[in-house]
Order: structure tokens, then sequence, then C-alpha cells
């Protein structure tokens, strides 16, 4: 049951992350403020998955949760680095972040910062969710990830960074 509340958040924390970027492309004040209150709750979820993760999985040892993260990439790459640990402390961060920055307008075209974001978020995205997954997984990641690029389209006037 533990493994199953850790794997459930983070799929909730993602699904309410793309929810929130859907609703940031409305037209209405309204829509986007509902937007915002995913966004938070998405980011709510996601840090109870960590939180989760560390209990259940590795026992709150940051060491543990490093050399477990190096065994995961090795399986799956044949290289052995841990650094995707400090990637989610850099997800979770700047998700964060793009809260606190979240305004009401979001008529702005889109910053290199905010390309940048991105960039960096459909990486995590595509790895946590499609990459190191199987199964019926791998295709709602791919679902997530598509909705995603969708949303985050060039030609769209209204998004903004994550």
């Amino acid at each position: 049951m533990d493994d199953l509340s850790t794997r459930l958040s983070v799929w909730l924390a993602l699904t309410l992350f793309v929810a929130a970027q859907v609703a940031r492309r409305s037209t209405t004040a309204q829509t986007r403020s509902v937007g915002r209150w995913l966004f938070g709750v998405g980011w709510t979820a996601f840090l109870c998955h960590v939180l989760l993760a560390f209990e259940v999985h590795y026992g709150w040892s940051h060491a543990t949760a490093l050399a477990e993260t190096a065994t995961q990439t090795e399986a799956l790459t044949g290289v052995r680095i841990g650094s995707g640990l400090y990637m989610n402390y850099a997800f979770g961060l700047i998700w964060l972040a793009g809260l606190f920055s979240w305004n009401g307008s979001d008529a702005r075209t889109p910053t290199r910062f905010t390309w940048l974001a991105r960039a960096f978020f459909v990486f995590m995205i595509v790895n946590g969710a499609v990459v190191f997954v199987e199964g019926p997984q791998r295709w709602f990641g791919l679902a997530l990830v598509g909705a995603l690029l969708y949303t985050w389209r060039p030609s769209m006037p209204h998004a903004v960074a994550p």
C-alpha cells in the first residue's frame, strides 16, 4: 500500500501540473485562477510523493536515495549515476518558484527562462513518466507529455512559465 501511495501521489502531481497548464491558457481570469490552485495542489502532491519515497523506500537516508537512483539509472542506461535525484529536487524547486510567480495575466510572451524551464519539465516528465515506467503507466505518461506539449505550443499567445 505504501508503494501504491508513492506512485499515485506522483501521478496525481503530474496530472494536476498538466491540468494547471491547460487552465493557464484560458482567456478567463477565473479559469486561470483555478489553474493556479491546481498548480499548487499538484506541487503539494509532488512534495507528498518525495516524502513518501523517503519514508517508504529510502528510510530517510539521502545516501540510500542517491544509491538507489544510481542503481535504477544503471539498470536502464548502463551508466551508474545518481544525479537524477538532484534533478528531482530542482524539479520541485522550479515548480515551487512557478507557483510563486504565477500571475493573473498570461498575455505576455514566454521568455527564454520560460522555455528552458519547460524543456527541463518535459525532460523530467518524459524520464519519470515514460522512460522509467512500463505498461499502461507509460501510455498515460505519453498522454500527459502530449497534452503538455500541445498546451505549450508557441502559436498560443497566453502561455507562460510553469
